[in-house]
């Protein structure tokens, strides 16, 4: 049960809920007992038959792909005479009636069993319709992130050429850095394309190469930190969830900045949430004509969404040091696998050129040049 969805059960519960209500009040309204009798048992049948649909679904589907309409039509049928025959059995230990095949006739007892069915059908084809429906958003999100890769990458990649074939000629061994920290940002890149989800220690990685290029363009103007905790390098993330919020900082906030400033990207957890915030100290929200159209932070937000639901949140405000601080909240998960070894990384400004301050945590870079 690690991966049911709890976020969904107040809302699901909720539409059982009113579902029962609608059904109590039309029996009553048929005049069949009064209405807090209907509503005890159309409670407890209508609970009982969610429980025995929806669990049921989720161990045998949900965890291989997602559940096809004809085996859920299948289940909820199933589940009938146990919602009905088990609710009416508590219903009636709860009211103090007799319950047994006697106490209702045959006919009386078909016909609830036909309306129990026909709810059980009508809820489940609704909340798999819901389900579909976020399946296409969250494949509609991806498929907006590798386009947006498709337009950012190119980009990042001519300026980057650019700035090598200045350095080539006037400072090879500034060159030769920076085409070392290109391939690692390739390389972590083309892995982010390949998978689902990447582990923090991944993705700090992608931003190392990535802040250490620009740290190479932009001279002593950036420096940077990247506070990456023991204990949260395997915690897993959707692939280059931090590196459009990253560019953005320096796109919109830091490079247009005549001095420049600081860009720090940092990790935590709160109980069972990872917190990521990105905080630079650049010019702030609108204060130039490159302050962007905030496409980068919207298609985080939707990201966050499609994956996670109301579990995940986007929130963004202004840092301490006048710049944008943009905080986001998901579900804390782990990834385990064999030779893994969770390190710290830590970045600070020097003001030398980047290098490596610890052979144990390769994550450890100076930010200026």
């Amino acid at each position: 049960m690690a991966n049911y969805p709890y976020s969904d059960v107040p809302r699901r519960l909720l539409g059982t809920i009113v579902l029962c209500t609608l059904i109590a009040a039309a029996l009553t309204a048929w005049g069949n007992k009064g209405f807090g009798n209907n509503m005890v048992y159309s409670l407890c049948i209508g609970l009982l038959t969610y429980a025995s649909i929806d669990l049921p679904r989720h161990w045998l589907w949900l965890n291989r792909g997602g559940t096809t309409l004809v085996p859920l039509i299948g289940l909820a049928l199933l589940a009938t005479p146990v919602g009905w025959f088990g609710g009416s059995f508590i219903a009636s230990r709860l009211l103090g009636e007799r319950w047994g095949f006697d106490a209702i006739s045959p006919n009386a007892m078909l016909g609830f069993l036909v309306l129990t069915a026909g709810a059980g059908l009508a809820g489940s084809f609704v909340f798999w319709s819901r389900e579909r429906l976020a399946c296409s958003e969250r494949e509609a999100a991806e498929a907006r992130l590798k386009l947006l890769q498709a337009q950012i990458e190119p980009h990042f990649l001519f300026n980057t050429l650019a700035n090598l074939q200045a350095l080539i000629g006037s400072d090879p061994a500034r060159a030769q850095t920076m085409l070392a920290h290109l391939d690692v940002y390739l390389r972590a890149t083309l892995a982010s394309t390949r998978n689902d989800h990447c582990t923090l220690a991944e993705e700090f990685a992608l931003l190392r190469g990535y802040l250490e290029i620009l740290a190479i363009r932009m001279g002593p103007r950036l420096t940077y930190a990247l506070d990456l905790p023991e204990a949260l390098a395997a915690a897993k993330l959707p692939p280059m969830l931090l590196q459009p919020l990253v560019e953005n900082a320096i796109k919109h906030g830091l490079e247009p900045k005549v001095d420049g400033g600081r860009l720090s990207v940092a990790a935590s957890a709160e109980g069972r949430q990872l917190v990521l915030v990105v905080e630079d100290s650049g010019l702030g929200f609108g204060a130039t004509a490159t302050a962007g159209t905030g496409v980068g932070l919207r298609h985080v937000k939707t990201r966050l969404a499609a994956l996670y639901g109301d579990a995940a949140s986007a929130e963004i405000g202004e840092s301490a040091g006048g710049g944008v601080r943009i905080a986001l909240r998901l579900p804390l998960e782990s990834e385990t696998r064999r030779g893994d070894t969770p390190r710290r990384s830590r970045s600070r400004s020097t003001g030398k050129s980047p290098r490596a301050t610890s052979p144990r945590a390769p994550l450890d870079r100076a930010a200026t040049k």
